[in-house]
């Protein structure tokens, strides 16, 4: 058996595939169909009978109540099984994407007579935690051994097109368009390892959408014509095993528009009467690109966001690299190559785009170690733990380190190892190394260039006479390129009280990675409140606002769970720490003053998709917002944000957002991307809202120091008066039009406490809070005693009576609330 892993899955939205690692190079292993991938799809026509794959994807067709796809975007989302009728049976998309894996297993053990107990796993790069997490549970139902590390999906591409063929100067990017997820990934090489040096990505992109939007915008209308189905839409339970058909017959469509100009299309479906009607369309290769439009520009845009993080211009790309399904569309490729709607890189598609991170993953499921169990020696006998790479650039000078133990007691130095690989090229024979006192060696052996180098540890005493050794052979792979270290590509932090994202693990961090962060508490927890808790949020994302980031998990601390009661302002400490392999992570919250931990792991059952009526609540103020954003930046004069907004709504993401709110309700998927876009769509507006704040800002900020220097004037200020007055000048110069809304804020602030500091020398002073207190006047009680004191308050103005003026200030005080809007007496707190 061979020491490495070897086989390497691509788990697909629509298709998966199983690749294995050998001497002579990768190859995907098919299916019992001869099939290169198998159709990430699950029939279920009984209890006792599961069909993966061809037979499941047709099923889905003419069996919608019993056969399920495309599941893998739900992966992680609680509460997003799917229901077999006729089984009785409800299965997770954990539970479903096993059922693949599974099957893929049995494909495999019918080309080597055994299922894998371990393979290495894609997922797209831009998964957040508990999707990473819900693949590993996926895994483990379907039997591979806790031992399956996950490795992103740009870089088995990568390592699948052979980047080693290029020098250590180049730079790729892989545009990976799969069924339901996209990733942009910049790669590079240093010394010999593939190194990712940005990414950006969208876990709910792909073709999934291009195929819904097919069906949507123009099939559903033309059978709504036809038929004269009123009601016919997609969010119509009634009209699902139609819709079924349609989304079938659309993927079809798309992938034969691949090699041809048009397609005719001729679908079975139902009509009102439950009568069988022919539909028929043409569907051409233009009205595809057009409907596909919105979403390879979007796509386009996340490669140039990862160039840009990376400081790169395309011209500094040598070649794009294509993986997924979707990238066979001849129209997007041509829209790549275009300098100025696309990329402008030269494509490169030597590889099939459906296997190649498939193959990826074996090539390098190649370079990881099986688990091994520690041999023990039986009396008069030896064993040895080998150290050493799997697989290496190197070819000469490669470590190999090594224990020699003996199930008797014996004198170490008295014996020696020799490395050897006589089929070698040339051959190989390594040193006498002598053993030290412990049974510990280091020596170096060299490698065959271009393949796999096999090696036998011969242990000789001082006799020179060979002595019986378990473990004795090890095998060592040359490479022109490895995989380099893993790295972050989401930032992993928390949610604050105040509604901020405070980031602790920053994207492309090496993994593994831990830190450590203190907070303070924003409540007390007297355990006589039980219902009492402190909330802290675990959030993946790179928004400054908590609630635009994905919720992976959430740590609670509550008045049980601490042995005394915990004061408002106690100090937590918050460790993230997340493994390189499986990409799980750990976070802990220590407290300090009542020495406890408390720990959260990535916890899925809190991570529900939104209903649709919550969806579309949120679509109505995404509405609003977006017509009061108008309205803002036209009076305003805000262009830059005006502009925003028309581009924005040349995309008619609103309009796209309604579909897949419509669809909600029959549509975990649906349900899950609509809440992602929504969440995107708000971060773009509070971009665009900033714009607009930022001229009004300005105004503020310019009026309040001119009114600073009015008082001045009048007054006859001190010289430091005139020295901070300038100081506001100069740093209001300073930012200049490349201003953000927080710096403006900041320095308005700093302007109206200023201009409060001259105020309170001056008789102005009274009637400033005056006004300030009368604006509060809803906040008083009794309300007949604070409008009474306003009227009093309004005649000391009239007379010009400071001094009756600041009593009836003083009576106006007493009518507020004792801490007016601190939450006083909440229950539910965070951390600062």
């Amino acid at each position: 058996m061979s020491e490495t892993i070897d086989y390497g899955i691509d788990l697909g939205t629509t298709n998966s595939a199983i690749a294995v690692a050998e001497d002579g190079g990768v190859r995907i292993l098919k299916n019992n169909d001869q099939w290169d991938t198998t159709p990430s799809a699950v029939w279920i026509p009984r209890k006792d009978l599961v069909h993966v794959g061809r037979r499941a994807r047709e099923r889905a067709e003419s069996d919608p109540g019993d056969a399920h796809a495309e599941f893998k975007l739900e992966m992680g989302v609680a509460g997003a099984a799917r229901r077999f009728e006729r089984a009785g049976l409800s299965l997770t998309p954990e539970q479903l994407s096993a059922e693949v894996l599974k099957s893929l297993r049995q494909d495999a053990a019918q080309h080597s007579g055994h299922q894998p107990e371990a393979a290495v796993i894609t997922v797209p790069a831009a998964f957040a935690l508990n999707q990473n997490n819900a693949t590993s549970e996926a895994a483990a139902l379907a039997g591979l051994s806790e031992h399956c590390p996950l490795v992103q999906e740009p870089t088995a591409a990568a390592i699948a097109y052979g980047v080693q063929d290029t020098s250590d100067s180049a730079h790729w990017m892989v545009f990976d368009l799969g069924g339901g997820t996209f990733d942009a990934a910049v790669m590079s090489k240093r010394d010999g390892e593939l190194q990712l040096i940005q990414h950006a990505g969208d876990p709910y992109l792909g073709g999934k959408l291009i195929d819904w939007a097919i069906v949507d915008d123009l099939l559903a209308p033309a059978v709504r014509r036809e038929l004269g189905l009123a009601d016919f839409t997609r969010g119509n339970r009634a009209w699902a095993g139609n819709f079924a058909k349609l989304k079938v017959e659309a993927e079809d469509a798309k992938i034969a528009l691949s090699r041809t100009e048009k397609v005719e299309l001729n679908i079975d479906l139902l009509d009102a009467a439950g009568d069988r009607q022919s539909f028929e369309y043409t569907l051409t290769r233009g009205a595809l690109d057009d409907l596909a439009l919105p979403f390879y520009t979007r796509a386009i845009k996340l490669c140039r966001d990862a160039l840009a993080e990376s400081a790169l211009r395309p011209d500094h790309i040598d070649r794009l690299l294509l993986a997924g399904g979707s990238t066979l569309s001849p129209g997007l490729r041509a829209l790549l190559t275009d300098p100025d709607t696309g990329l402008g890189i030269a494509v490169d598609h030597s590889q099939d785009p459906t296997t190649v991170v498939a193959r990826g993953a074996a090539a390098f499921a190649r370079t990881v170690r099986r688990p091994r169990q520690a041999r023990v020696a039986a009396p008069g006998e030896f064993a040895v733990e080998l150290n050493h790479p799997t697989q290496t650039v190197d070819t000469a000078d490669v470590p190999v380190s090594g224990k020699v133990t003996s199930g008797s007691p014996v004198d170490f130095t008295r014996y020696a190892v020799v490395l050897s690989n006589p089929d070698g090229k040339p051959p190989f024979r390594g040193p006498h190394t002598v053993l030290s006192p412990d049974g510990t060696f280091y020596t170096e052996v060299t490698l065959t260039a271009g393949t796999t180098s096999r090696f036998t540890v011969e242990l000789t005493d001082a006799a020179a006479t060979r002595q019986r050794l378990a473990g004795d052979s090890l095998s060592i792979t040359h490479a022109k390129v490895v995989p380099g270290e893993a790295v972050l590509t989401g930032t992993l932090g928390i949610g604050r009280a105040d509604g901020s994202f405070d980031p602790l693990l920053r994207k492309g961090t090496t993994l593994p990675a831990e830190v450590t962060k203190i907070y303070r508490t924003t409540i007390p927890l007297h355990r006589s409140e039980p219902d009492s808790v402190i909330r802290i949020p675990l959030l993946e994302g790179e928004r400054p606002r908590a609630e635009r980031n994905t919720r992976v998990g959430l740590l609670e601390i509550r008045p049980r769970d601490v042995r005394i009661d915990l004061p408002a302002e106690s100090e937590v400490e918050v460790t993230f720490e997340i493994e390189a392999s499986s990409r799980e992570a750990l976070v802990t919250a220590h407290i300090p003053l009542v020495q406890q931990q408390f720990e959260a792991t990535i916890n899925r059952t809190e991570l529900v998709a939104p209903d649709q009526q919550e969806l579309a609540g949120r679509l109505r103020r995404l509405e609003q917002r977006v017509r009061s954003l108008k309205d803002d930046a036209e009076a305003e004069h805000a262009e830059q944000a005006r502009a925003r907004l028309e581009k924005l709504e040349e995309h008619r993401p609103l309009t796209q957002l309604g579909r897949e709110v419509d669809a909600a309700g029959v549509d975990t998927g649906a349900a899950v991307t609509s809440d992602r876009r929504m969440r995107d769509l708000d971060a773009e507006l509070d971009d665009i809202e900033a714009a607009i704040e930022i001229p009004g800002l300005e105004r503020r900020l310019w009026d309040l120091l001119g009114a600073c220097e009015d008082i001045i004037t009048q007054v006859g200020g001190t010289p430091s008066d005139r020295r901070e007055l300038e100081n506001l000048r100069g740093r209001a110069s300073a930012l200049g039009g490349d201003a953000t809304p927080a710096e403006l804020r900041k320095l308005v602030k700093r302007a109206e406490e200023f201009q409060v500091e001259l105020l309170r020398r001056t008789d102005e002073w009274d009637f400033v809070v005056f006004n300030a207190l009368v604006e509060m006047r809803d906040m008083m009680h009794p309300r007949g005693q604070a409008d009474a004191a306003i009227r009093d308050g309004r005649r000391a103005m009239a007379a010009g009576d400071r001094g009756a003026l600041a009593g009836v200030n003083q009576r106006l005080r007493r009518l507020l609330p004792p801490e007016v809007g601190d939450g006083m007496g909440s229950k539910e707190g965070g951390v600062r």
